[in-house]
C-alpha cells in the first residue's frame, strides 16, 4: 500500500529538517550527545514546512547567536511533528546505532524512547528481524531511497505478525550519506481487510456460480442481465450469452410482467427493502416455469441503486404438487358430494370441531368452528348416552374402536334429523406419552333412511300380521266352498284365490299404504275390462282404501262381478252396472247396482259369496251392508265410518 500524499509529505519534510538541523549544530556548537533526541520532547507537524528549507541558505547570512535561536525554533517544531505522528520514525547512524525514534516507533518494540536510542539496530528488532531490514538499509546507506512491504513478528508479540510498509531515506551531508531515517506504516488491519474483500468475493463468486438455485444480477433501469449462473441457465434453457442479452422482462410471463415492473420501481424508489414474489418464466423453448424470486437492492453511499441482485428458485415440482394435491382434493370432494357426506375434524387443543358446507348443514351450525360444549347440545337427550360411549371407544389412546355411530340432532327450528357419522382418531407417542393428534371423519343425514327402515319394519309387521289373516281367509274361502259347493268346488275356490292375489298384488305394489279405489274395481273386473266405459259406469272421488278394507272390499267386489257373470246384468247383452262411491264428513259409502238384466230372486240358502259380500266387508270396516235382490238387479250399499276404511289424510 503506498503512502497517503500527507504521511509521505510530513516525512520528507521531516528528513529535510533533520538535515538542516544537522548542519546548523555544526555552525554553531559542538556536536551534541545522540541522546539529545530522546530528551527533547514531541515536535508539531506544522513546523515541517518551515524547517524544510536547507540551512546552508542561512550560514552566510546569518549570525551565530540567529542560527542559535533559529535551530532550538527547528528543533521544537520537528519534535512536535515527530512525535504526535502516527507513523514509527527512527534516526540511525551509517554504524546501525539509533539517534532518535518518535514514541511509535519505540512502542511496537514495548520500549521508551530512551531504553532505544544508542542502541544498534539488532538488538532492538532482533537478529531474525535485523536479517530481512539490512539489505535495504545497505542500500539505503548507499544513497538510494527504498519503500518495500514486509510481514514481521513484533519482539513483545510474538506469533502476532504484522505487515509494515517501510520507506528509508539516506540522510546527506557534504554531498555524503551520514545516516538514514526510516518511515514505518503498520498496515496490518488495510491487509486483513484486503485479504478478507478476496475472501468474500471468492465466497461470493462460488456461492454465485455453483449454486444449485438460480442468481443473477440485473441493472434495476434496463432489467437486463448483468450476470448469471449456471442454474438460471439451466431453469430458462438458455445459455450464459444468451441471457446477457436479454432482459429480465424479456423471459417473464406476459401476464406477470406488469406486477414485476411495479415491483421494481417500488424497489427503485426505496419504497421497499427487497421483494419476494412467486412468477411465471418463460423457458427457451416456450413452456412456462414456475419459480419464486427474492429481490434485493445494491445501493451506492448516496443511496442510489447500483444493481438488483435476485436469488429464482425452481417451483414448478411444488406447483405440480400442490396442482396434484387440488386435484386429488377436488375428486375427494366430488365423491363426498357424491355419497352425500361431509368432513369433520375435530382439535383436541382447542376443543372445536371444523367442518365443510354440507357438515355444517347436517349438524346446523352455522360458522365452520363448533365447540364441543356447543356440539354436544345438538345431540337428542335420549342419544347422549350412547353418543358418549361411542366417541370415547373411539379416542382410547390404549384401543381405539372404529367410530360408527348413529344419532339425532335436535336442529335451531326444533325439527329431529337422523345423522350417521364415521370418524378415525390419529395418535403419536408411545404408553403413558401418546397422545390425541387429531380426529377426523364423515357425516351423513340418515332421515330418509331410517325413515325408510322404519316402514320396513313396519309393513313387515303388517305382512305379517296379513299373511297370517290370509291364510285364514284361505281356509276360510276353502271350507266355505267346499261345503256349499262340492261339486264345482275347484273353479269357485280357484277364482276367489285369484281374487284375493289381485288383492295382494295391487297392496304391495302400493308398498302397503293403501290402493285407490278406482284401481281396486279395475283389478276385480279385470275379465269385464273391455265393458268398462260401456256397461259398466265407475264413478267417484279420488279416494284410497287402507289394506285391510282393501282386502275385505276387493273380494266383495269379486264375488259381485262373478255373480253378475253367471245370473246377473253381465250375463246378457243388455245388463248395465253401476259401481260408486263417495265420502261425505265422517261416513263412507259405497255401491253395486245392476239393471236390464234377468230378473233376479233372493237365493234360498246363503252361502260363502253372500257371507264374503256382506259379514266380511262388514267386518273389514266396521259398517253396514245392505243387499237387495230386486227384479231389476241385484243392489249392494256398503256403509262405514271415513277413518275405518280410508286412509288417513
Amino acid at each position: 500500500m503506498i503512502l497517503c500524499p500527507a504521511v509521505r509529505g510530513d516525512f520528507h519534510g521531516i528528513c529535510g529538517g533533520w538535515a538542516a538541523l544537522s548542519h546548523a549544530r555544526s555552525a554553531t556548537r559542538p556536536t551534541r550527545p545522540t541522546r539529545y533526541w530522546s530528551e527533547c520532547g514531541p515536535l508539531p507537524s506544522k513546523a515541517v514546512a518551515e524547517v524544510n528549507t536547507p540551512m546552508a541558505e542561512h550560514r552566510e547570512t546569518v549570525s551565530p547567536q540567529a542560527a542559535s535561536g533559529l535551530l532550538r525554533d527547528s528543533e521544537r517544531q520537528l519534535r512536535l511533528v515527530a512525535g504526535n505522528d502516527p507513523v514509527a520514525i527512527a534516526h540511525c547512524d551509517t554504524e546501525g546505532r539509533y539517534t532518535f525514534v518518535n514514541k511509535h516507533y519505540a512502542e511496537r518494540r514495548g520500549l521508551t524512547p530512551e531504553q532505544v536510542v544508542g542502541k544498534p539496530i539488532p538488538d532492538v528488532v532482533g537478529e531474525k528481524a535485523w536479517a530481512i531490514f539490512e539489505p535495504y538499509f545497505r542500500e539505503c546507506l548507499a544513497g538510494n531511497a527504498i519503500e518495500f512491504e514486509l510481514e514481521i513478528d513484533l519482539p513483545y508479540r510474538p506469533g502476532e505478525p504484522q505487515f509494515v510498509r517501510c520507506y528509508y531515506e539516506p540522510e546527506w551531508r557534504d554531498d555524503k550519506v551520514v545516516g538514514l531515517i526510516a518511515a514505518i506504516t503498520n498496515i496490518t488491519s488495510l491487509k486483513r481487510a484486503e485479504t478478507a474483500l478476496r475472501e468474500s468475493e471468492v465466497t461470493f463468486r462460488v456461492m454465485f456460480d455453483a449454486s444449485s438455485v438460480g442468481k443473477i444480477e440485473v441493472d434495476p433501469e434496463s432489467t437486463r442481465f448483468l450476470r448469471v449462473n449456471a442454474a438460471m441457465c439451466k431453469l430458462l434453457g438458455y445459455s450464459e450469452a444468451e441471457l446477457l442479452a436479454r432482459t429480465v422482462l424479456d423471459v417473464t410471463h406476459p401476464d406477470d410482467r406488469d406486477h414485476s415492473r411495479e415491483l421494481g420501481r417500488r424497489l427503485a424508489a426505496d419504497e421497499s427493502a427487497t421483494f419476494d414474489v412467486e412468477k411465471r418464466y418463460l423457458r427457451k423453448d416456450g413452456s412456462v416455469v414456475w419459480a419464486r424470486t427474492t429481490v434485493n437492492a445494491v445501493r451506492d453511499a448516496s443511496g442510489r441503486p447500483l444493481r438488483n441482485i435476485a436469488v429464482v428458485q425452481d417451483l414448478n415440482a411444488r406447483k405440480q404438487a400442490e396442482q396434484d394435491l387440488y386435484t386429488s382434493k377436488a375428486r375427494l370432494q366430488l365423491a363426498l358430494d357424491a355419497a352425500q357426506l361431509g368432513w369433520w375434524e375435530y382439535d383436541p387443543v382447542r376443543c372445536v370441531f371444523l367442518g365443510d358446507t354440507r357438515a355444517q348443514e347436517v349438524c346446523d351450525y352455522a360458522k365452520n368452528e363448533l365447540t364441543i360444549e356447543e356440539f354436544l347440545k345438538r345431540v337428542h337427550p335420549d342419544d347422549m348416552e350412547r353418543f358418549s360411549a361411542v366417541r370415547e371407544a373411539a379416542l382410547d389412546p390404549v384401543d381405539p374402536k372404529p367410530y360408527v355411530n348413529e344419532y339425532r340432532i335436535v336442529r335451531r327450528d326444533g325439527k329431529v334429523r337422523w345423522v350417521e357419522s364415521r370418524g378415525l382418531a390419529y395418535f403419536q407417542g408411545a404408553g403413558p406419552e401418546r397422545r390425541l393428534v387429531s380426529f377426523v371423519g364423515t357425516v351423513q343425514d340418515i332421515t330418509e333412511r331410517k325413515e325408510r327402515e322404519e316402514r320396513e319394519h313396519l309393513l313387515m309387521r303388517e305382512i305379517n300380521h296379513r299373511a297370517k289373516n290370509m291364510l285364514s281367509v284361505v281356509d276360510a274361502i276353502a271350507h266355505q266352498t267346499a261345503t256349499r259347493n262340492p261339486e264345482d268346488f275347484i273353479e269357485r275356490f280357484s277364482q276367489r284365490i285369484q281374487a284375493l292375489s289381485a288383492n295382494q298384488d295391487l297392496l304391495v305394489r302400493n308398498e302397503w299404504n293403501g290402493v285407490e279405489i278406482a284401481d281396486l274395481v279395475h283389478t276385480q273386473l279385470a275379465h269385464f275390462a273391455d265393458l268398462i266405459g260401456s256397461r259398466i259406469a265407475v264413478h267417484g272421488a279420488k279416494l284410497r282404501l287402507n289394506p285391510a278394507s282393501a282386502q275385505a272390499i276387493g273380494l266383495a267386489l269379486h264375488e259381485l262381478a262373478t255373480n253378475a257373470g253367471k245370473y246377473g246384468a253381465l250375463s246378457t247383452d243388455r245388463g248395465r252396472v253401476d259401481i260408486s262411491w263417495g265420502s261425505v264428513g265422517t261416513i263412507f259409502t259405497m255401491s253395486w247396482t245392476e239393471r236390464d238384466g234377468p230378473p233376479v230372486c233372493k237365493p234360498k240358502q246363503r252361502g260363502f259369496g253372500t257371507m264374503v259380500v256382506e259379514a266380511m266387508a262388514e267386518y273389514s270396516v266396521d259398517g253396514a251392508v245392505d243387499l237387495h235382490y230386486a227384479p231389476s238387479g241385484v243392489t249392494w250399499r256398503l256403509t262405514c265410518p271415513t277413518m275405518s276404511a280410508l286412509e288417513s289424510g
